[in-house]
């Protein structure tokens, strides 16, 4: 029986599109995928998540990584996070298992800045009975650790809780943790496949 849902935040209950943030700016297609490469496709982006860096020198590293594209590279991080919008559908959906009892967490690679950002801007957050930020632990998924920690944080039992994801990957990092998954595709999908579970 569920009674512990985890839920991802990026792509699940907060937009993270950089592909198509990118190509709201004024970027030709070469200095676009540059810039994408640099920065959110970089090992150093997965270091901010980790919260090994800081903002200001992961925009060194990516200069570092990309010098002919530094002006762009900075343009897009002082801006970046204005694509971390709410998803309303999936946030309904969390609020209706919040309503029915079910305590909910938040799992997610997140860095600082842009946790503060969100955690500021929606108030669904509140709703939350607890969380594993990467950046607060210095782990990040699919790594097992991760799973492991928010399981013993929290004093959950593995096979009453449910983790929502849309990485394949951290699917079955904690499917390798006996947790019980679902990959995230849609909030219409989600909905069925909760209602066809007798959780909602």
């Amino acid at each position: 029986m569920i009674k512990n849902i985890i839920f991802d935040i990026g792509n699940v209950l907060v937009s993270y599109r950089p592909v198509d943030y990118m190509k709201q700016l004024d970027f030709e297609e070469e200095e676009r995928n540059a810039i994408l490469e640099a920065i959110f496709q970089s090992k150093y982006w997965l270091e901010l998540d980790r919260g090994t860096l800081t903002q200001e020198e992961a925009v060194d590293k990516f200069c570092e990584l990309a010098p002919s594209k530094e002006q762009g590279i900075k343009k897009v991080m002082e801006h970046w996070m204005d694509m971390l919008v709410p998803m309303p559908e999936t946030i309904a959906i969390f609020k209706e298992l919040k309503a029915r009892g079910y305590k909910l967490f938040v799992l997610s690679n997140y860095h600082k800045a842009a946790y503060a950002r969100i955690v500021s801007e929606n108030d669904f957050f509140t709703l939350l009975d607890g969380k594993t930020i990467s950046y607060e632990v210095n782990l990040i998924k699919p790594e097992k650790e991760i799973y492991e920690r928010i399981i013993e944080d929290h004093n959950l039992l593995a096979e009453e809780t449910l983790f929502i994801d849309d990485t394949k990957a951290n699917i079955e990092g904690a499917r390798l943790c006996n947790i019980r998954t679902y990959l995230f595709e849609s909030p219409e999908l989600f909905k069925e496949y909760l209602i066809s579970h007798q959780i909602l």
